[in-house]
């Protein structure tokens, strides 16, 4: 079972040394994939409901937004690039509708290319109406507009002479949005999300399936549903990338297990504190884990 390093929003390495040396402890401990979030204007106040409250016994933690340092997502990975050699890297996830899609392609596929292929794009639709009104993005559209810019995407990574027309993006001449990605036709595409639309997301136009904090019984029940749903698609379910982020205070190797019977091939740990080397510590005691499951 593969293990990976969730970064938050940097909170806990924001500090130039603290994430180069982390990222590299998680590279030398084998890790797969080093990945962090993705928000640009974060209220100090907000309302919206949290999307795992049942997980967390309907207890919002809130303040990971509102109290915490963010790095910007694409910075952060292009930074992470290159001090490391072999690990994946990505996104968990990007927050499609906040940027036009013309300049994530590019920050995408530059990524790509600069770290020698080893980018990975998660994508969701977002929570956070406060956030969505400071960037003045319509809330109530924001699946339509996701699912377009993604398809506006992978138009321009894989078509000589990309042609859209849609109902956010119009793309009716020539253009040049390079490079292109060395991942071919596209990076994979981490679908996150625990909703039925989500799961269609997954099932037209994802390479995976990027799990949040759901009980086992929420995901078991997903996990049913886009097995039909892949089947009635006519695509191999055995084929999607199945990734799951998880709780280090309550994830042990039970859990893992627990997720690996359900056929999740990769979990992600985010460790606590601001500390580097109780970080680092908590990075080798994962690896160890999951390598003795």
């Amino acid at each position: 079972m593969k293990y990976g390093l969730h970064l938050a929003g940097g909170a806990s390495v924001c500090d130039r040394k603290i994430l180069r040396d982390v990222a590299q402890c998680a590279e030398g401990c084998g890790y797969d994939a080093v990945v962090i979030g993705d928000h640009i204007a974060l209220p100090t106040q907000i309302e919206s409901p949290w999307p795992y409250e049942e997980y967390n016994d309907g207890r919002p933690l809130y303040t990971i937004y509102t109290d915490m340092e963010w790095l910007d997502p694409f910075d952060t990975v292009a930074f992470l690039a290159g001090v490391t050699e072999t690990v994946r890297l990505g996104l968990s996830v990007l927050i499609v509708p906040y940027r036009h899609p013309f300049d994530v392609a590019r920050r995408v596929a530059t990524i790509d290319v600069l770290s020698g292929g080893r980018f990975v794009l998660g994508c969701g639709v977002g929570w956070l109406e406060e956030e969505f009104e400071l960037l003045g993005v319509p809330f109530a559209r924001r699946g339509a507009r996701t699912d377009e810019y993604i398809d506006v995407m992978k138009a321009i990574w894989s078509e000589e002479d990309p042609r859209f027309e849609g109902e956010f993006v119009r793309l009716d001449r020539g253009v040049n949005v390079t490079p292109r990605p060395l991942q071919r036709p596209h990076p994979p595409i981490w679908i996150g999300g625990e909703t039925l639309p989500a799961l269609r997301r997954v099932v037209a136009r994802g390479d995976g399936w990027h799990i949040g904090l759901l009980t086992d019984t929420q995901r078991r029940e997903m996990l049913d549903h886009l097995r039909r749903m892949m089947d009635e698609a006519g695509r191999d379910y055995d084929a999607l990338e199945l990734s799951a982020i998880t709780d280090p205070v309550r994830f042990d190797a039970a859990a893992a297990r627990r997720l690996r019977d359900d056929g999740v091939g990769m979990v992600f740990t985010a460790p606590l504190g601001r500390e580097p080397d109780r970080i680092e510590a908590q990075v080798r005691d994962f690896a160890d884990m999951m390598r003795d499951l």
